[in-house]
């Protein structure tokens, strides 16, 4: 199998699956295995609207009601079922089975999930799931930090994402539709690290002929700082990546490995022990 084959998957994370609603499977390159996504946001609800978000949002589609914590839980043992069967083979044709093995059941979809109204009671029925699956997925919540809710002490980890450094890149690069300021990201970040195991996920792209410069990722590797000594121990990683996939906005590009290296080498600079993976 070429590199070329898993590059093409982890750039189609398509959240249509033959007749699901609610769940998808996905080659996941940050997961490093199959990752099963659950889509409680099929309105596409969230609190922030991305300029490298894929999601194409429309006024039909604010109209989806939420589904049902039984339904999603229906949905979630059948696709467990069919992998379990055929290790979704004919799904990721040319994809060797070891980069098919089941890493995660993944909260992630259309929005932000923690604006799911039935989060915790969702977070408890995964649990229950995970307890009774032999592969023993992950329970991954991936999620903008922008409020805290129940339900977190049932999963395994949380990816929680910080983007920016600034006030003015946040406004930029995340586009907030409600008051939230970098302040208020920082807070929500350290109070997780301060509870559950978590990893920071930063997309680094050019977007509006606009990079991240010099002083913002100085300041984003300040508040890296100030969450890592929080609680180091619960500081599983960062996670620097760009744009592989598809986004709404056309002038997105993915930004050089050189340029995630470089920001790597300054958290290093900063938090000799913190595991950063570039991807």
């Amino acid at each position: 199998m070429s590199t070329s084959e898993l590059l093409k998957f982890w750039a189609d994370h398509d959240r249509r699956f033959a007749d699901f609603n609610f769940v998808y499977p996905v080659i996941s390159r940050r997961a490093k295995g199959l990752s099963i996504g659950i889509n409680c946001m099929l309105n596409g609800a969230c609190s922030y609207d991305c300029i490298y978000c894929q999601v194409r949002r429309s006024p039909e589609k604010r109209k989806l009601a939420f589904p049902s914590v039984d339904e999603i839980i229906f949905e979630l043992k059948k696709i467990l079922s069919i992998y379990r069967q055929t290790k979704l083979a004919e799904h990721f044709p040319n994809i060797e089975e070891k980069n098919r093995i089941l890493k995660d059941i993944a909260l992630s979809g259309d929005g932000e999930p923690t604006l799911y109204p039935h989060f915790a009671e969702l977070c408890k029925e995964l649990q229950k799931i995970q307890n009774e699956c032999p592969e023993n997925p992950k329970l991954t919540l991936i999620t903008n930090a922008t409020q805290i809710c129940d339900g977190l002490g049932y999963l395994t980890e949380i990816w929680g994402k910080l983007d920016a450094g600034t006030d003015e890149f946040l406004q930029f690069i995340d586009n907030p539709q409600k008051k939230i300021n970098i302040t208020a990201i920082e807070n929500n970040l350290k109070f997780i690290v301060s509870k559950f195991p978590l990893r920071i996920q930063t997309m680094l792209c050019e977007a509006q002929g606009k990079t991240p410069s010099e002083a913002e990722i100085e300041s984003y590797a300040q508040i890296v700082q100030r969450i890592y000594e929080t609680n180091p121990q619960n500081l599983l990683s960062v996670q620097l990546y760009s744009t592989v996939r598809q986004t709404a906005e056309s002038s997105v590009k993915p930004l050089p490995p050189e340029f995630l290296e470089n920001v790597k080498k300054i958290l290093h600079g900063k938090i000799s022990k913190l595991f950063i993976e570039v991807f």
